[in-house]
């Protein structure tokens, strides 16, 4: 049977999910590409049967296995994931979420309110920045590596740097998350494999990659190699626990519950 399987369409994605494009892959599986919150919608409503989604969606879906092992994380400064403002980030009254984000915009409210002791207004806004600093004081980005060059008056918060401070502990961003229903061995063998295989070719897929979103092939490079980690070791998962105690605590998700690995 297919695997139906959904991907987030960003760079860090691409290391676990270009093998089922190549000629090394023998999984029978259909990708499908679409930003965070559609992946969990499609995940919920049974188009897919795993997804590289955001890690609030397992806080929400108790119906949902982890795949082990595999995570999309990063230690510290993440570079794809930052609020964007015009104002002194402590005197932000008002901030435009990036509709494509779940977990992030959980993350931009825990961070402002624990880091800066603010609660601004919070709204979900198509991620155009120039649009979004329209409208808001501040602006949350996710996926995008090209705002690094911008007006000298807007100050960038790095999330992930801002979450290492905070706790000390890395971030997970994305795991595989799979339907109870729809979980198989055969399924956690292809990811499993896609990911080996994409780790012993990063620096042929940042030289792929830059060119096909006209990045430097430097950025790329660094993002892969020295920025992203795909593992999901005792420590990710210390942040991960964190990270969901948290949203508890800020309302974001109404209880916790335990999460489970597909084995």
């Amino acid at each position: 049977m297919t695997l139906r399987i959904g991907s987030v369409p960003y760079l860090n994605a691409k290391p676990q999910v270009d093998w089922f494009h190549s000629a090394d892959c023998d999984a029978d599986a259909k990708i499908t590409y679409a930003v965070p919150s559609q992946l969990a919608r499609m995940l919920r409503d049974d188009n897919l049967n795993v997804a590289n989604v955001s890690i609030f969606e397992a806080f929400q879906n108790p119906e949902l296995l982890l795949i082990p092992d595999i995570s999309i994380s990063a230690y510290g400064a993440v570079k794809s994931v930052r609020l964007f403002s015009k104002s002194p980030l402590e005197e932000i009254q008002s901030v435009a979420l990036d509709t494509s984000s779940l977990t992030s915009a959980a993350l931009t409210r825990i961070l402002l309110a624990e880091q800066f002791h603010i609660t601004p207004r919070c709204e979900h806004h198509a991620p155009n920045l120039e649009a979004m600093l329209a409208v808001c004081d501040a602006g949350l980005i996710i996926g995008d590596l090209k705002l690094f060059d911008l007006m000298p008056h807007v100050t960038v918060y790095d999330l992930g740097s801002g979450w290492e401070e905070l706790t000390g502990l890395p971030f997970v961003y994305a795991c595989w998350l799979a339907r109870r229903d729809r979980v198989s061995d055969e399924m956690i063998r292809a990811l499993t494999d896609a990911k080996n295989w994409g780790l012993q070719r990063l620096e042929t897929l940042a030289q792929k990659w830059s060119v096909e979103f006209r990045l430097p092939y430097d950025r790329c490079a660094d993002y892969l190699m020295n920025v992203m980690n795909y593992d999901l070791t005792p420590l990710q998962m210390e942040g991960m626990f964190a990270f969901q105690r948290k949203c508890y605590e800020h309302g974001l998700i109404d209880a916790v519950r335990p999460l489970h690995f597909a084995r």
